[in-house]
């Protein structure tokens, strides 16, 4: 999966792979629009105001292109039975702040979903996201497992910590799981701080509006 931080003006890109157990219940499918919707913020009931930078969907073929071996990630998600993605970056206005980036991707079932977060903690937990960051030309860098809110179903949060031309950028993240869908909230976030408020604000943002997309599809396939 296609997994992109936005670390005031800079973008990391880095992949994950691996595999868990979970339930095969089918679940209802998310188009583009209603992936859209999710990661289209609202400053209301954000700490600070964002502006709108820009939006693109993510198909399988085109995540997988982002690692070296692409074939094998565009397997991954056919065998997870990822639908679909969906990526929007936000900057605060006058281009001073933080900087967000919300992500998300749907799988036919809460179980491919659950293998994807799987993956992505075994990724951050490892030297891989350590060798990404290296490989992308940064001197020095940084992943920590920190404290956050917890959201959806399941969640884990990070502080990655990058260096580029002397100059330091943090990144503060919650990924999380609500049923099929998989989500990320990325901030970027002065050095050495270690308030998660404004991520965790975009996260339940994030989570509050999958909710109501996934119950409204219920209801309408159910012919509520």
């Amino acid at each position: 999966m296609r997994w992109l931080w936005g670390v005031v003006g800079i973008v990391v890109v880095l992949a994950v792979f691996s595999a868990c157990g979970g339930s095969e219940r089918a679940l209802p499918s998310l188009g583009d629009s209603e992936l859209k919707a999710i990661v289209t913020m609202s400053p209301d009931g954000l700490p600070w105001q964002i502006t709108f930078q820009n939006e693109a969907a993510t198909s399988n073929e085109q995540a997988a292109q982002t690692f070296a071996n692409p074939q094998e990630w565009l397997n991954s998600y056919e065998q997870w039975g990822r639908t679909g993605g969906h990526t929007a970056t936000y900057g605060a206005p006058g281009g001073e702040g933080a900087s967000l980036e919300a992500q998300v991707e749907a799988y036919s079932t809460a179980d491919g979903a659950k293998k994807a977060l799987a993956a992505l903690r075994d990724f951050m937990a490892s030297g891989q996201a350590l060798a990404a960051f290296a490989q992308q030309g940064y001197t020095e860098a940084k992943v920590d497992e920190i404290d956050a809110a917890e959201v959806g179903n399941e969640s884990a949060s990070y502080r990655l910590e990058v260096t580029a031309n002397g100059q330091r950028f943090d990144t503060l993240v919650v990924m999380f799981r609500r049923d099929s869908v998989l989500a990320q909230a990325a901030v970027g976030a002065p050095p050495d701080t270690t308030d998660t408020t404004r991520v965790e604000a975009v996260a339940d943002q994030m989570d509050a509006r999958t909710r109501y997309i996934l119950n409204a599809l219920q209801r309408a396939s159910q012919g509520g």
